[in-house]
């Protein structure tokens, strides 16, 4: 069976299972658009041309199946007075906001607990540093030692530590200044 003929089969099986065959949509950029165009109907909002790229970074990834099943659970909705939606009901647009808030903070907190977890790090600690260098936009390498500390290396394995979390930190810390410089931290460069 060729590649064409087993594609085919699985769009026929899919649209048996009530799915519409989309052909005008070939690549990446007329997906998103399709993607922002029903996410916005849906929802009844109008995206900024900053919010779409953020909600993109941060519904996509490599596991599809994980990220739909974190919007379902994250999408729970509820009317302005906090009621829940029954199916069917429109979103006023600040609970559509209020929801996509809720639902990147929580993601942020996971993101972060887990780089904790992984460097043995406790994640109250780790969120205050990475708070105070946003809001800074400065990196402190004596403030990564003190956080470091409570591990109780000898100098070269806390020296490893670093660049270890540093490694999965810098990611994340670029990510959140969107953008902005953080003086300091370009050392920890890959």
């Amino acid at each position: 069976m060729t590649e064409q003929k087993i594609e085919q089969s699985f769009i026929d099986k899919l649209t048996e299972l009530k799915y519409t065959y989309r052909p005008d949509i070939t690549n990446r950029a007329e997906l998103e658009c399709n993607f922002r165009e029903k996410f916005e109907a849906l929802n009844r909002v109008r995206l900024t041309e900053d919010e779409f790229p953020r909600l993109l970074d941060e519904i996509v990834s490599p596991d599809v199946f994980m990220a739909a099943r974190t919007l379902r659970e994250r999408n729970a909705f509820t009317r302005d007075d906090g009621t829940p939606l029954k199916a069917g009901e429109g979103l006023s647009e600040a609970a559509i906001r209020d929801g996509y808030t809720r639902f990147k903070a929580e993601k942020d907190a996971a993101e972060l607990a887990a780089i904790a977890s992984k460097h043995r790090l406790d994640t109250a600690a780790l969120q205050s540093f990475v708070d105070g260098i946003l809001q800074r936009m400065i990196f402190d390498g004596e403030q990564l030692s003190d956080l470091m500390a409570p591990l109780e290396l000898g100098w070269k394995a806390r020296t490893q530590a670093e660049l270890a979390h540093m490694e999965d930190l810098h990611p994340l810390l670029t990510k959140r200044a969107q953008g902005r410089d953080i003086s300091g931290l370009s050392a920890y460069e890959q």
